[in-house]
């Protein structure tokens, strides 16, 4: 059931922004193929861009199906957040260079690099796995078995519009 209380969509941006890298899920005929990528998250755009080159089978998996997923993860914090949304494929030279990071040097020497393609992915829904932090997991496990009582260690709500 969805829970589109405006916290937990607050909570699914925030991680999202601060876990990075992520993997991106796109469509093979009928298969899922993921990949590690970095994103750059921006709530107040309402999208997730992310840095590819023309190599590889992502871009034509995207044209052929949009419909991807991007998933988050903090382990050590037992945190998850998955994003669905449709992906858009572009050259937009003036977004490449707002989202260019000095790290982006290791794989292209220059934003201006002809090989460089912007995926644009415009979220539809997320779900979210917030499970604190371990330390407060662990107290909750400890709290079970002193009191008896059954605790939830992992929060999960999903949202239908992010």
């Amino acid at each position: 059931m969805p829970d589109d209380d405006p916290t937990v969509t607050d909570r699914i941006w925030s991680f999202a922004d601060r876990m990075d890298p992520c993997m991106l899920v796109t469509q093979d005929g009928g298969q899922a193929r993921v990949r590690p990528v970095f994103a750059r998250v921006r709530r107040e755009e309402g999208r997730i861009y992310i840095l590819t080159d023309i190599s590889g089978d992502k871009l034509g998996q995207i044209e052929a199906c949009p419909q991807v997923a991007i998933a988050f993860s903090d382990a050590r914090a037992n945190d998850y957040v998955v994003i669905r949304g449709e992906a858009a494929i572009s050259r937009d030279q003036a977004k490449i260079d707002e989202v260019w990071r000095v790290s982006d040097e290791t794989f292209w020497s220059t934003p201006e690099n002809p090989d460089l393609r912007l995926i644009t992915v415009t979220p539809s829904d997320a779900e979210l796995w917030d499970g604190s932090h371990m330390l407060v997991a662990g107290v909750k496990v400890l709290a079970e078995r002193l009191a008896g009582v059954k605790v939830q260690l992992v929060e999960n709500a999903r949202v239908e519009q992010i």
